[in-house]
């Protein structure tokens, strides 16, 4: 294969679940020289950041060949120096880059091996990473520099906060709508059936609502229902299934604007029945049904437009412009944001899950802790 552009582009795990793949770039690297890929979405959600740093060039010989080549996809932890800044405002001077840490103005990222699944190109990647809490707020630099040339490649995504738990709008009150495990055992106002989630009547429609904010683009909606199997032998295993909702995009940047997704109760078991019917259902004596998580991941612009110009094409036409905020490389560097809020279930609630149609079949107990072919 004369003349093939080897790339590696990871679009395969995105972090708020945002997903896109691609292949192929129309940026060309004149032959023999190499240019820089990056990918790395910035969440101060998470314990870890990582980003992904690959070389692209042409290669004469056989892409297929040389994407098994590690030695040709990455780079060595002594080839780059990778480090963030942060800048607020308008303002040119670095200020703090991690919480909790008064006096550090840069993160210096470390080189980590990996090892992802086997596919088009090697499986031993490096990725560069920090343990370093990030704000959510102000700009963050990347500056990658390659030692042998001096050269640098930078980007600037600005940070997102998560959407906020506390919102009114976002199934939520410390008191009269408590976390899971937050149970209410005494009072009549509120009555404990109003402190729970009920989905019990079918034909009833479900909002799941919330507000944009500031610089989030894109927002992506998850119900999360966990449940805990017990097993033949004694033990007990937990799970989950996911219902996901289309994207929602707010329409300004301004933060503030009432987001929401709706679905017929019924579409909950429906769902429910059609994920479990993909799981292993051997060796389960029962299934308890446990609580409800309700994600809400939010994505910078810069990471919409990205997925919006690599996404596949229903045209003929399939040239498309490309993508990067990335200078003296390619790819993409932005932020995105998770906010999660669980819930308990109401009796109800369990009591159909154990008994309809669509979800009787893999053994969830009743309220009470029984299993039950018999419905109202």
């Amino acid at each position: 294969m004369k003349n093939s552009l080897l790339t590696f582009w990871l679009f395969c795990t995105i972090l708020f679940c945002l997903t896109s793949c691609k292949n192929e770039l129309n940026v060309l690297a004149p032959s023999g020289e190499e240019a820089v890929s990056v990918y790395g979405i910035l969440n101060p959600n998470d314990s870890v950041q990582s980003i992904r740093i690959n070389k692209i060039y042409l290669t004469n010989g056989d892409a297929l060949l040389a994407a098994q080549d590690a030695g040709q996809i990455n780079y060595d932890s002594s080839e780059l120096r990778v480090s963030l800044e942060r800048y607020v405002t308008n303002n040119s001077t670095p200020v703090l880059t991690t919480v909790g840490d008064p006096n550090k103005k840069e993160i210096i990222l470390s080189a980590k091996k990996i090892t992802t699944s086997n596919g088009i190109f090697n499986p031993n990647q490096t990725i560069w990473q920090t343990k370093d809490k990030l704000y959510t707020n102000g700009n963050y630099k990347l500056i990658i520099k390659l030692k042998k040339t001096g050269k640098e490649i930078t980007a600037i995504t600005n940070m997102i906060d998560s959407v906020k738990s506390n919102s009114k709008p976002f199934i939520y009150h410390p008191v009269y709508y408590p976390s899971h495990g937050n149970y209410i055992t005494t009072g009549s106002n509120p009555t404990p059936q109003n402190a729970y989630i009920d989905y019990s009547t079918l034909t009833a429609t479900q909002k799941i609502k919330f507000n944009s904010i500031a610089n989030a683009k894109l927002y992506n909606i998850v119900l999360r229902f966990h449940y805990i199997d017990s097993l033949l032998t004694g033990a007990t295993n937990t799970g989950y299934v996911d219902y996901q909702f289309p994207e929602l995009k707010s329409s300004t940047l301004v933060g503030g604007e009432a987001l929401e997704v709706s679905f017929l109760a019924n579409d909950f078991y429906v769902n429910l029945g059609n994920e479990m019917a993909k799981k292993t259902n051997s060796n389960i004596k029962n299934r308890r049904s446990h609580y409800l998580e309700y994600i809400i991941k939010a994505g910078a612009e810069s990471l919409n437009t990205f997925l919006l110009v690599n996404q596949p094409s229903n045209t003929i036409a399939q040239d498309k412009p490309n993508y990067t905020n990335i200078s003296g490389g390619i790819g993409i560097f932005s932020s995105s944001s998770r906010s999660i809020i669980t819930h308990d279930m109401w009796n109800d609630f369990i009591d159909k899950i154990a008994c309809h149609p669509n979800t009787n079949p893999f053994g969830f107990c009743t309220s009470a802790g029984k299993k039950t072919t018999i419905c109202k």
